[in-house]
């Protein structure tokens, strides 16, 4: 099940009002689609170091007292 945010839901809005030709109209909106969700931006994920409890321990090494 795909998800529609916001925007998807205003762009097919947008052409249902103006497009009468429901062929034509569903092609418009795949079309558009296509283009914003090429247009979004990936972010990289910060992964966590799978160093263990060792890693906690050294940051408390290197706090002033």
């Amino acid at each position: 099940m795909t998800r529609v945010t916001k925007t998807e839901a205003e762009i097919d809005e947008i052409v249902d009002d103006l497009v009468k030709d429901a062929d034509t109209a569903n092609a418009l909106k795949e079309k558009l689609h296509d283009k914003l969700e090429a247009s979004v931006p990936e972010y990289p994920q910060a992964v966590p170091d799978a160093g263990g409890d060792d890693d906690a321990d050294d940051m408390w090494d290197n706090m002033p007292v």
